[in-house]
């Protein structure tokens, strides 16, 4: 994973140097997970095979516009599943989004993600580790519909990535009172 050059121009060389070692700890740990999950890709299947891999180590994230639909779907308000199933996140400290929590980040949802759980380990909070299924499969974002892991070519392409689609305004639309400087009940703004 390559991060953005905007968000390492922007940071101390130990920030930069903290933040390459977590991405290579998270990358290490996804391809650990790959020997624990039936994926698709392993067997040259091109169907998926609901194993999890991508709920657990790549979550899709929604565009803004594919968010109030959830919230119809699971019939509560938008500021109702913003605050129980969404964190604020950003990939460039310029462009925020809002995406899923992990199961690991109940406890920061519905508030702006410090760095330093960026990568928190866990499933997508809408993944059902039971039924080894989504929550909400109508509703699910077009990202998760789109890219599959037998399919390498899609994965790479960001313009299909639910992040792209938001631009640095649209944040505000979902939270009128984000502060890019807010870290809720952290004050650690450490990578």
């Amino acid at each position: 994973m390559q991060e953005p050059r905007s968000f390492i121009h922007g940071l101390s060389s130990s920030d930069v140097s903290n933040y390459r070692a977590l991405t290579a700890e998270y990358e290490k740990y996804c391809r650990e997970q790959i020997a624990k999950h039936f994926m698709a890709s392993k067997f040259n299947f091109k169907k998926c095979q609901c194993c999890g891999y991508c709920c657990m180590c790549y979550p899709c994230m929604p565009r803004p516009d594919e968010i109030p639909p959830v919230a119809k779907y699971l019939a509560i308000s938008l500021k109702e599943l913003i605050d129980r199933y969404m964190v604020a996140d950003t990939a460039d400290c310029q462009t925020f989004f809002l995406r899923w929590a992990k199961e690991g980040q109940e406890d920061i949802t519905g508030a702006r993600i410090p760095p330093r759980r960026t990568y928190d380990k866990g499933y997508c909070i809408f993944f059902d580790k039971e039924k080894k299924g989504c929550r909400i499969h109508p509703a699910r974002p077009d990202e998760a519909k789109i890219i599959k892991c037998w399919d390498d070519r899609q994965s790479r392409d960001k313009k299909l990535w639910g992040m792209s689609a938001w631009t640095q305004d649209d944040i505000y639309r979902f939270l009128p009172d984000f502060s890019k400087e807010y870290f809720r009940n952290s004050g650690d703004t450490r990578i």
